[in-house]
């Protein structure tokens, strides 16, 4: 009986050590645990980031597939801490994500360099902080039932930091009273993830100063504001200044501290503060411009204030200008030690500035009504005024222009310079030989004002060289803004050497003093007896050669024959006129050629007498007069009356052409003017 029974209880606990061993080995169908080597452990700075790795081991015989999860990533977060799957120990994430929905691992296999990353971030808080970790069995019908926890831990590593400001609206510049104190409002920062225990001290200091507690406890990342007083002492004068440093130190780190430097000024009676935020402005002739200032009450109770105008000056103070006007558009009032940005003046240029013009305006702040000018400040601004510039050379037709072996002309007329801007300008005048001239004479030009819209000669003359006829040289002339230097003109011009009783191109107010006839020869030539009727004649033929003076085929309103058009019998330079004879077309009047049907033989033509030979502007060569008609004997005497063309003066030298086809240099007499006439004989 006894025996049956032993085998019974042996039995029974064999099959119960059966029951167990089942149990077993279902809740250990797998193993979720710390990879090598961190254990599950790793250490983080702010701003850096650490990896942690777990590992699942499946002990089945076939595979599964399992699910991980961090479970406290929103309150590492809160604590300054990212966290996110990095690895599912296949593939690096393209996303930080929380979970891994499907981790795959083959039968009695192991699934290692799974990856937790760890981000510190500027505001993580220094401690040790644990990361909570689940895995499960998605294969499983209970997977929560067959789960599976691990906490990995982090460690944040203690970063210190100090910072000094200003609290509030305050400056790091204040006022003090004599003997008086001042005090300000100083922010202590702990930049640190660490609460510190942080000492303040001052150097560089002449007065006295105290903190209200010069060493505080701040939690980490949190800040502490603490007064600093200064105290001036009783010699100090008005307008004095302390220095002043102030030293902050981390009780965590001894390496890390930080500094704040403030300024104070013993307060100045009434005093004012002005500073313009430009020093100079530019505007348009009859433009408004402004100038902004930022001023500063100085003193320990409000005041009033205004900017006054001492002075406005053009160049030099004593050269005060009248029609620029001045406005103070902010008179108002600032409280104690008040600074603001505010304060403004209005300039009137005047309609009538020139551009390039730069007036000074001297004004002062004081305090309104203050005839004493108590701590009043005086400063200087600038106006420029400004415009839009253009100059340019002007010639009547040609580039083109002959004279004779050792003769000066000038060619004030003949070359000008016209300022196409709404503003007067100065203009810079160059002239240099380009190709010869080594043995021309050149008289340099001036710079010339020109007015809006104007236009002026330029005042230059040349000399050609005893050489021979032919002889050229090119002049290159250059007119330049000098209200604005990037806009110029220029032109080359040649002069050539003619011969020597055949000096063409243009004739102006300087040629009296640099070369002309003598008024001996105008007087001998009084004597000679003109036939009025072929005065005519003589002004046409003039006119003709006038108009290719500089190498124009066509004569032009801007053509020079219009200096010769006031001569006795001439017609108007705008009105060509026919060749009174037939028989002696001017080659410019093509209309009324020579008749054809009676051309005298060229022998039958007498040569003119040799003191005057035929020009070619008069006889051409296809038309010679009919054997008829000879020419007038050489002794018999011409009278001539010419009329002074406009711009010619007495003593000038003016060139007209004889009936005979003659050129002759004629001398304006003394007394005579435009529009007058006198006589010669030829």
């Amino acid at each position: 009986m006894n025996t049956l029974r032993i085998w019974a209880l042996m039995a029974l606990l064999v099959s119960i050590g059966f029951a167990t061993g089942n149990a077993t080995a279902e809740d250990a169908e797998f193993d979720f645990r710390f990879d090598e080597p961190n254990d599950g452990e790793g250490s983080v700075d702010p701003e850096s980031t650490v990896e942690l790795k777990v590992t699942i081991e499946n002990f089945l015989d076939e595979p599964r597939e399992y699910e991980l999860f961090i479970t406290n990533s929103n309150d590492l977060e809160s604590n300054g801490l990212d966290v996110w799957w990095s690895n599912d120990g296949q593939d690096d994430l393209s996303s930080e994500a929380t979970s891994l929905p499907a981790v795959d691992v083959a039968d009695n296999s192991i699934r290692s360099g799974i990856t937790v990353t760890v981000s510190a971030t500027d505001s993580a808080l220094y401690g040790t902080y644990n990361v909570n970790v689940k895995c499960r069995d998605k294969d499983n019908s209970a997977p929560e039932e067959n789960k599976q926890v691990l906490d990995l831990t982090v460690n944040v590593n203690e970063k210190a930091g100090v910072s000094l400001e200003i609290d509030g609206e305050g400056s790091t510049e204040g006022s003090v009273d004599i003997g008086g104190e001042t005090t300000y409002q100083i922010k202590v920062n702990n930049d640190g993830n660490k609460q510190d225990t942080i000492s303040l001290s001052t150097s560089s200091n002449d007065w006295d100063a105290s903190f209200s507690d010069d060493s505080i406890t701040i939690d980490a990342f949190s800040s502490q504001v603490v007064t600093l007083t200064i105290e001036a002492e009783n010699n100090v004068e008005y307008g004095d200044s302390d220095e002043l440093t102030i030293t902050a130190g981390s009780g965590n780190d001894d390496n890390i501290d930080t500094t704040l430097d403030l300024t104070t000024f013993v307060r100045v009676y009434y005093g004012i503060g002005l500073t313009p935020t430009s020093s100079d402005v530019a505007g348009q002739p009859g433009d408004s411009v402004n100038f902004n200032f930022k001023i500063l009450n100085k003193w320990s109770e409000s005041v009033s204030y205004e900017i006054v105008k001492v002075d406005m000056y053009q160049g030099t103070p004593d050269n005060t200008v009248t029609d620029w006007q001045y406005q103070d558009m902010s008179p108002g009032t600032l409280d104690a030690y008040e600074e603001s940005s505010s304060a403004k003046i209005q300039i009137g240029i005047s309609s009538g500035a020139d551009a390039g013009d730069v007036v000074t305006v001297v004004v002062k702040g004081k305090v309104s009504g203050d005839n004493d000018d108590i701590g009043s400040i005086q400063l200087e601004i600038e106006i420029s005024v400004q415009g839009e510039y253009n100059v340019q050379i002007v010639l009547p037709q040609s580039d083109m222009i002959s004279l004779d072996a050792g003769k000066t002309v000038s060619i004030s007329q003949y070359v000008k310079v016209k300022n196409f801007a709404d503003v007067s300008d100065l203009v810079d005048i160059t002239a240099n030989w380009e190709v010869g001239g080594n043995d021309w004479v050149l008289t340099e030009p001036d710079s010339i004002t020109i007015e809006a819209g104007g236009e002026k000669p330029i005042y230059l003359s040349v000399k050609a060289p005893d050489a021979e006829a032919g002889n050229q040289a090119m002049l290159k002339i250059r007119v330049q803004s000098n209200g604005d230097t990037s806009k110029f003109d220029e032109t080359t011009i040649t002069f050539q050497v003619n011969s020597a009783a055949s000096t063409t191109g243009p004739e102006t107010e300087k040629l009296e003093e640099e070369g002309g006839m003598p008024q001996s020869t105008i007087m001998g030539l009084v004597g000679l007896v003109l036939i009025l009727g072929l005065g005519t004649a003589a002004v046409y033929g003039l006119q003709q050669k006038s108009k290719g003076a500089f190498g124009g085929s066509e004569a032009t309103a801007d053509d020079f024959s219009d200096e010769w058009a006031g001569m006795e019998g001439a017609p108007e330079a705008s009105a060509p006129m026919a060749p009174p004879q037939p028989q002696a077309p001017p080659p410019a009047a093509p209309m009324a050629p020579p008749q054809p049907q009676a051309p005298p033989p060229p022998a039958a033509t007498p040569p003119p007498p040799a003191a005057a030979p035929p020009s070619t502007a008069a006889v051409p060569e296809t038309a010679p007069p009919p054997a008829a008609t000879p020419p007038p004997p050489a002794a018999t005497p011409t009278i001539l009356t010419v009329t002074v063309p406009d711009g010619v003066m007495a003593g000038q030298q003016i060139q007209i052409k004889a009936p005979t086809g003659q050129l002759v240099n004629v001398k304006v007499p003394e007394g005579c003017g435009p529009g007058s006439q006198f006589k010669i004989q030829i």
